[in-house]
């Protein structure tokens, strides 16, 4: 309604060909003299997209992703020498399926503002932008054999696509300056909200190794790779060392280049003569062993006799010497680089990847006598990584969307080893946003589309709560309760008499085990009442009446506290089964699995023997998958059967052998060969193995409770609000030696064998045998 930031009083531009609606990508450029040397503070945004330059020197990428209701925007110091200068971004915009899904709009548009002294000689609308349409982007499909919504394929034509040659214009104001309104009539379009995160990562990648080629431009979408690899020194070179590399007029080249790693990022290539020769990149995350696309894709490090589909972008050379790369980020393991030469030879001069995400730097370490966890560790934190980005993603190839059930595995693994709380911040907030009129969040957010779903909305609240432990900002918090009351009201005005959720709306996912119907609880779908359903609603209960005691509502906390009562005594004669001693999936007792009796454990209800359920095939249970073992783990470290937690951890041992480089999403066939749900053995080594977890708001009180099973020795520290909690422990037989440190203003308690010893602040000596200290 008025404007609070320096950016609100700015125009918004755009070029002035392009109608409202139309994709384009526009260059703005403004010419400045610095009289002497000084430094300017700017504040930047775009929608969808922007890259910003200083004399020809990337400065960022931006905005933030985000909704219209709370438009992210950064701020920049350009420290200038005297003399003449050039600020330039360029900036891209098309609707889905072109751009991706995860990114909302308003319209495209481009916005600076000069802070103080520097307003009238950098803002858009007192200032002399010009702009100009870049001609030569088109866009094509991309995957069709699954659900990719990242975006488009890039097609550029380079002789239409320079800065030098284009025709330059005043610009198009797509939203004029903001005033203030007498009346309250809010302005349409972007709410600005200052930027909550760091830049972007930037740093170049250079290397890889050649797998395969061929001597040819392939036109089919799945290639076949034979069983040796030609001479490909000049390709090596190039990608090691940064050699040029010539190839001749006519000639068509394919290479396969393995990054044994998993990257995110911008393709960057240098080019130069070959007017006319074509360029592409494709992406993958792992090869095929068949034409099937739905079929397996076995050992990920193997390339002899596999396929390759990918996606990717494509460049048309112009004969200058150019630096190119996409509107957007591709991420995978493999690359599959195919020029196609013309008349004239084509020079390859870089080959290259920018890589982007979230900096995340972690700083726990976990060690101990069994050295396979290493490799463990090093898969789970490239997984997490590959996932951060503006938000946290479910997987940076297929989506790049933040769904909630991902997401709060994802808070606690970057609570735990890095001590990470802006990008959860973020998260939760977004979230909060994207409430409807019920109250509760959207499955997923930002997205183009609206996707329901009251089991992932149940969460949120979850996320909440693990912030309220693991992080100390009881002032932030606070702030999001309005958002998690209107959600538990949504929820409660959705109960039937009995006060249980027979159908809340949406997908209402649990886990990706097969013979579910794509991951619907049992029963759901067929009129039957819920247990899984109604566990989550009890466990979103419980958690919103201790954050309510947690930050000083008494009352409020006594009526969650009154509702988790009520619900609990209405479940367990509906879905307890005394024959089994299991909870069933649904009223009708027809199925049993593993989901069930771990959220019952959590939440504290009646407990089933471990031996009738944690393993699943030997009970006839469905077993929990990838992501949902994050519970299942949990409810066994509860129950003090971590022992059984450390044998399920060969599936990760499994995945470094077969050439995994991050977690998968799913049981084989996996669609997703990154999903950093997968990556929650990082939580529990710490959490569960190690047994370090706050006991009070704000971390200030720890409870240790080791649990090493086989383990003879355990070293871990990981971050803490106000340092770090370090244990090095022995164990021998039924005894314990440990020396603990604790940071300032936090005690705790050790506990070994139901033995207690309380801590304190500091370095402190612990020896436990099963009859005391």
């Amino acid at each position: 309604m008025e404007p609070r930031y320096a950016l609100d009083e700015a125009a918004w531009l755009w070029h002035p060909e392009l109608r409202e609606g139309d994709p384009g990508m526009v260059a703005f450029r403004l010419d400045f003299v610095s009289a002497q040397a000084e430094a300017v503070r700017l504040q930047v945004s775009a929608d969808l997209c922007y890259t910003l330059a200083l004399d020809g020197a990337l400065i960022a990428r931006g905005p933030d992703t985000g909704t219209a209701a709370a438009w992210s925007f950064s701020g920049y110091e350009l420290n200038l020498s005297a003399g003449a200068h050039r600020l330039e971004a360029l900036v891209w915009w098309a609707r889905i399926p072109e751009a991706p899904e995860a990114r909302m709009s308003w319209r495209a548009g481009f916005a600076c503002a000069g802070l103080g002294a520097a307003q009238p000689r950098f803002t858009t609308g007192l200032a002399p932008w010009r702009t100009a349409l870049m001609r030569g982007l088109t866009w094509g499909p991309g995957l069709s054999h699954c659900y990719h919504v990242i975006g488009g394929a890039a097609h550029v034509n380079l002789a239409e696509f320079n800065l030098d040659l284009a025709q330059w214009a005043t610009p198009a104001v797509a939203r004029p300056a903001l005033v203030a309104h007498a009346t309250g009539l809010a302005a349409a379009g972007w709410r600005l909200e200052p930027a909550a995160l760091p830049e972007q990562r930037h740093d170049l990648w250079r290397g890889g190794r050649v797998r395969g080629k061929l001597d040819r431009w392939p036109e089919e979408p799945t290639v076949k790779l034979g069983a040796k690899v030609s001479s490909a020194a000049g390709w090596s070179a190039l990608l090691k060392s940064g050699r040029s590399l010539t190839l001749p007029a006519g000639a068509a080249q394919t290479v396969l280049i393995d990054t044994d790693d998993y990257l995110c990022g911008y393709p960057i290539l240098e080019l130069s003569g070959g007017a006319g020769a074509r360029v592409r990149v494709q992406w993958a995350e792992a090869l095929y062993e068949s034409e099937n696309l739905s079929g397996p894709k076995g050992d990920r490090g193997a390339v002899a006799g596999k396929y390759f589909h990918g996606f990717g972008d494509t460049w048309t050379a112009d004969g200058a010497r150019r630096w190119v790369s996409s509107p957007w980020w591709r991420s995978g393991r493999y690359l599959l680089v195919s020029v196609r030469v013309g008349k004239k030879p084509l020079t390859l001069h870089t080959l290259a990847i920018e890589r982007t995400g979230f900096p995340y730097a972690p700083t726990a370490t976990f060690k101990s006598d069994d050295p396979s966890f290493g490799p463990v560790i090093e898969l789970c934190e490239r997984g997490l990584q590959s996932c951060m980005h503006e938000v946290f993603v479910d997987c940076p190839y297929y989506e790049q969307m933040m769904y909630v059930a991902d997401t709060r595995v994802q808070m606690l693994l970057s609570y735990v080893t890095a001590g990470e709380e802006r990008l959860p911040r973020r998260g939760m907030e977004l979230f909060d946003y994207s409430r409807g009129r019920d109250g509760l969040p959207t499955m997923r957010f930002p997205s183009s589309l609206r996707q329901e779903s009251a089991t992932f909305a149940m969460i949120w609240p979850w996320m909440l709560h693990d912030f309220a432990l693991w992080r100390d900002d009881t002032a932030w918090l606070r702030r999001r309760l309005p958002g998690m009351r209107a959600l538990m009201e949504g929820l409660q005005a959705g109960e039937d008499a009995a006060g249980l959720l027979q159908k809340p709306p949406g997908w209402l996912f649990v886990d990706w085990v097969p013979g579910w119907d794509i991951g619907w609880a049992p029963g759901t779908r067929t009129g039957r009442c819920s247990a899984l359903v109604n566990l989550q609603y009890l466990l979103t209960l419980q958690r919103a009446a201790e954050l309510e005691a947690w930050v000083g509502e008494p009352l409020l906390a006594k009526r969650w506290r009154q509702r988790v009562a009520a619900l609990a005594a209405e479940m367990s004669p509906l879905f307890w089964d005394e024959s089994r001693g299991l909870w069933a999936d649904d009223d009708s007792h027809a199925s049993f699995s593993q989901h069930a009796q771990a959220l019952a454990v959590i939440a504290g209800l009646r407990t089933p023997d471990p031996a009738r359920w944690a393993d699943a095939e030997a009970n006839g249970l469905a077993a929990a998958t990838i992501y949902f073992q994050h519970y299942l783990f949990e409810a066994l470290g509860l129950l003090g059967r971590a022992d059984l937690v450390l044998p399920r951890l060969a599936m990760w041992r499994n995945l470094v052998k077969q050439g995994f480089k991050t977690p998968v999403e799913s049981p084989e066939p996996a669609r997703s060969d990154c999903h950093a749900w997968g990556s929650h053995p990082l939580f529990h080594l710490h959490a569960t193995i190690a047994g370090v977890r706050p006991s009070a708001p704000g971390f200030r009180r720890v409870r240790i409770a080791p649990q090493p099973g086989p383990l003879k020795r355990i070293d871990t520290e990981l971050p803490h609000p106000r340092g770090s909690v370090k244990l090095h422990a022995k164990f021998n037989g039924s005894t314990v030696e440990a020396v603990v440190d604790l940071p300032p203003e936090t005690d705790g308690v050790f506990v070994w064998h139901g033995r207690e010893l309380n801590l304190r602040t500091g370095s402190q000596k612990v020896r436990l045998g099963r009859t005391g200290a």
